[in-house]
């Protein structure tokens, strides 16, 4: 103790002497070098204090009955305190990154480095304000009577496109609309009593930038624009309002983190993001969806997937469970044009296309700085429904890839609620390789549009049989038998059991879903056809067309 005293005094007296009246101050991150001692006994209390719904998720991503790492250990009280000597204010700690957000002069910056337990400091930086702009398009207000809940069937009005596109309309009518999920939401604010909103289950709120649990428009803090961005982008993932809008995960629940500063000029966000992130995986989300990209003062190797703080905070959310959707931006055309965390190697970077399904011109495009491919996948972008702000009922087009993100978080809620037993990378995978480029995946779409069907049903095997001669679709009295090589101890290794049968429909479609990892042999037999087998290995989700040839 006595030795960190001297080393504070010692700090103080060198910043004492680098300051100047002049000197200006600056928002700015500073990494502790560890954790402080007796860090296991803190470990076992942390796990204590989880909710089971963490430890589930955890524990599924993990595959391990310890969730818990130094990454959820608070930075040392000490070190903190002793840093509070030293600088002008306090502001966002990251358990996480082992950081504290700090507001100091310039001159103040050697005295902090010369501290025994820091090991570095950078700036914090701020949304890049082109990536996250959202262009409305056009107006107009639902009628009166629009809103009432449907459960048979739902009106999704001018919303329906965006959707059906996705694949999104499928698995509505399947059951699925987001229900025991929980979303993590990070934006500029939201205006929940927008119709749309009103049903929203929303299970806990926080204000970022104001520290406190308001998320909507303050008219004495923020900017007029402030929760524009944000209640739109809500509206588009979990707005109901039949007969408008109705979004893929309605009836999802959500933790709403007001994080974006509209309008700000200095770089103040990036720590309200991480804070954000690191709140809701605690308190147990699923995913979550952020239409915000980090780009000032980062440079393009910097978007290498482990270097900008947002990435490497997304990074540690997938390692604990949780998944990102994060807007590619919309700096396109162009390489390069992308920003964090949408370079993360973990998180799903999310792209825009147009109804038709062709890029969108103002859409992000990769690689990463180590040529990965970005995005990940694509959705709508362009004319997109969502909620008109400061409205109850008003409805707007929409364009960026702010939009096409949660549409497409939307998605990644559905898989998740169809499969709770997978873990975020077959999730992951599951998303990526149904999409419609996933053979041909490159820097602009990724790859490519998403699909919820697809991803539902992953991995699969489908097709069409005809008849090789006419050309003809087979109707349904062909016969399927699909095998699957699976060593036990009735079966020798190498054998071959029966796994599924099946007969196509009317169209001469088959398809097996949610098959088990594996190879496999599919057999086609009809009377006066010849029989025909193929092999083929699992995953990813295979299609093909059988030619049956008569005898």
């Amino acid at each position: 103790m006595k030795s960190l005293l001297l080393a504070i005094i010692a700090a103080l007296m060198t910043a004492s002497a680098a300051s100047s009246p002049n000197d200006t101050s600056g928002v700015y991150w500073v990494f502790f070098k560890d954790k402080g001692p007796d860090k296991e006994p803190r470990l076992v209390d942390i796990q204590k204090t989880l909710s089971r719904r963490t430890i589930l998720r955890r524990q599924k991503a993990l595959h391990s009955e310890i969730v818990v790492d130094t990454t959820d250990l608070s930075v040392f009280a000490l070190y903190k305190d002793s840093l509070g000597y030293l600088v002008s204010s306090l502001r966002r700690e990251s358990r996480w990154l082992n950081a504290v957000s700090v507001v100091m002069l310039a001159g103040q910056i050697d005295g902090v480095k010369s501290l025994p337990f820091v090991g570095s400091i950078m700036p914090v930086r701020r949304s890049n304000p082109n990536s996250t702009r959202i262009e409305q398009v056009e107006s107009w207000e639902a009628g009166e009577d629009s809103y009432a809940l449907q459960d048979a069937s739902l009106d999704y009005g001018a919303s329906f496109r965006q959707l059906e596109q996705i694949g999104v309309i499928w698995a509505h009518e399947q059951g699925y609309h987001g229900e025991g999920i929980l979303v993590c939401f990070l934006d500029t604010g939201f205006l929940t009593y927008h119709h749309s909103l009103n049903q929203m289950d929303i299970v806990a709120e926080h204000d970022f930038i104001h520290d406190d649990d308001f998320v909507g428009f303050d008219q004495v803090q923020d900017l007029p624009g402030q929760p524009n961005h944000g209640t739109a982008t809500l509206s588009t993932i979990g707005g109901y309002y039949p007969g408008e809008l109705i979004g893929p995960a309605f009836a999802a629940s959500y933790i709403l983190c007001k994080t974006e500063e509209t309008g700000s000029e200095t770089a103040v966000e990036e720590d309200y993001y991480v804070a954000a992130l690191e709140w809701g995986e605690m308190l147990g989300a699923d995913l979550a969806s952020s239409s915000l990209t980090y780009s000032d003062w980062y440079t393009i190797d910097d978007y290498n997937g482990q270097t900008c703080l947002t990435t490497v905070a997304a990074n540690i959310a997938f390692q604990k469970g949780m998944i990102l959707c994060s807007s590619m931006g919309n700096e396109g055309p162009g390489k390069f044009t992308l920003g964090a965390p949408a370079d993360s190697r973990y998180s799903l970077g999310i792209g825009a296309v147009n109804s038709d399904g062709l890029l969108a011109g103002f859409s992000s495009w990769g690689p990463t700085a180590d040529g990965r491919i970005k995005p990940d996948v694509c959705a709508q972008g362009v004319s997109i429904i969502a909620a008109t702000p400061y409205t109850t009922d008003g409805f707007s087009k929409w364009n960026g890839t702010s939009l096409s993100c949660p549409l497409a978080a939307g998605v990644v809620a559905l898989v998740i609620q169809a499969h709770p037993d997978w873990d975020p990378s077959l999730v992951k995978d599951a998303v990526r390789e149904t999409s419609d480029r996933a053979e041909r995946p490159d820097i602009r779409y990724g790859w490519g549009l998403v699909n919820a069907e697809d991803a539902i049903n992953y991995p699969s095997i489908s097709g069409y049989a005809t008849d090789e001669q006419t050309g003809q679709a087979i109707v349904p009295d062909i016969s399927l038998r699909l095998k699957v090589d699976y060593p036990d101890e009735t079966f020798q290794p190498g054998q071959l059991r029966p796994y599924n049968s099946g007969r196509c429909d009317s169209a001469g479609f088959f398809q097996f879903v949610n098959l088990d990892y594996g190879d496999y042999l599919i057999v086609f037999t009809r009377e006066r056809y010849d029989t025909i087998q193929a092999s083929l290995s699992i995953p990813p989700s295979q299609e093909f067309d059988v030619h049956l040839r008569r005898k």
